[in-house]
Order: C-alpha cells, then structure tokens, then sequence
C-alpha cells in the first residue's frame, strides 16, 4: 500500500538528511515547469503534490511520529479526504482570482490551507489577501511563510513578486522574479514580470498577468 515511505522511496528509518535529499530529488525530477504536454504536467502536479504533503510530514518531528503510530495501529490516515477537498477549494479559487474576484478567492484559498496546508496553498492565499488591498500585511506574511517552508519552488517567488509589483514595488518585484529564475531559468511568468517592469511588454491587468491571458 502506497504511504508517504514508499512515495519519497526511503525507508521508515531515514534520517533526516536523507529524506530531505530524496524530497529535493524527486521534486526536481516530477516539478510541473519540466513539462510541455498538459497531459504529462497534470500527472507531475499530482505526483509533486504528494511527495510535497509526504516531505511535510516526514520532516516534521511531531508529524512523522503521529504518522508512524497510525501507520503501526494499521489504520490509514483521514488524509485522502482532506486532500481532495483541499484540491478543489483550490482550483475553484484559481477560477475566481481569474475572474477579478479576490475576496472569494481567499475563502476558498483558507479552506485549502486548512485541510491540506502545503505552501503552494499558503502562497495563493497570500497573493489572493493582497489583492483584497485590505489584508495586505497579513498576504505578504503568508507569501514569505511558503517561500521558508518550500525554498526551491519557483512558482512561490513569482507569487511574491505579483504582490509587490501588484503595491507599485518595483525592486521587491524584479529580486523576487530573479529569485524565480534561479531556480528554474525558463519560468515563463518570472520573465513576463520582468520584462514589465523594465517597460519591454505592455501592461496588462494584474488578473491577467497572472494568468498569461486575457480575463
């Protein structure tokens, strides 16, 4: 039976170092940006999703020790469930951040983070708060705390980098976009930013920056 071992193909006595290195492995091996075909970049989305929820729990003292007394008492964690919901929340908020509408956006985004808090979640709902204006401060918190929580996912910095263009902060923008490149140096998004905001491409709305298209 799959479980979060079998997913970062460790065993149950890896240590640390270890399951970190095969999580670093595996992301970089299943990351959706090293994929053209749709149809292969949803399979490495779900694939990058569960070793992301599996590295999580696995790296986190507290979590792994709950997880593995599930694991010896036979019963599998309610976590599929949550998961789905999380998944759904998720892509009906990506649908109203496209259609101009943060508010419900964030609704939608905190009930993701709640059921399955992985950063890229956390990194929507604080781009999604700035865009309310209103809860800018507590977006850019939750910007940052995905970035700590997963450093190498260049889709994070380009999250933070629409932010700060978003408030008319320029130089915040053009690092974080950069950041986004050193991680994946045909990130599509990060290289639209910045050529806005070097004045080589003509501005769009926010909305459809974000999304590469018209809204």
């Amino acid at each position: 039976m799959e479980n979060y071992y079998s997913i970062l193909g460790i065993s149950p006595n890896a240590t640390p170092n270890e399951i970190k290195r095969a999580y670093i492995r595996l992301a970089q091996r299943y990351h959706p940006d090293r994929f053209l075909n749709e149809e292969e970049k949803q399979r490495a989305h779900d694939q990058f999703s569960k070793i992301t929820a599996a590295y999580r729990t696995l790296s986190d003292a507290k979590l792994k020790a709950d997880y593995d007394q599930s694991l010896a008492k036979g019963v599998k964690p309610r976590e599929e469930a949550k998961e789905t919901q999380a998944k759904n929340a998720f892509t009906r908020a990506l649908a109203f951040l496209k259609q101009n509408d943060p508010w419900r956006a964030v609704n939608l985004l905190r009930i993701a983070v709640r059921y399955h808090p992985q950063p890229i979640y956390l990194s929507y709902l604080g781009l999604s708060l700035v865009y309310t204006r209103q809860y800018r401060r507590e977006g850019f918190e939750k910007l940052k705390e995905a970035i700590k929580q997963l450093m190498f996912n260049p889709m994070l910095y380009v999250n933070l980098g629409l932010a700060h263009e978003f408030e008319g902060n320029k130089v915040e923008a053009l690092q974080a976009y950069y950041e986004a490149l050193d991680w994946d140096n045909k990130n599509e998004l990060a290289k639209r930013g910045i050529e806005r905001l070097k004045g080589k491409q003509k501005k769009k709305g926010f909305f459809s920056q974000f999304f590469g298209g018209e809204t």
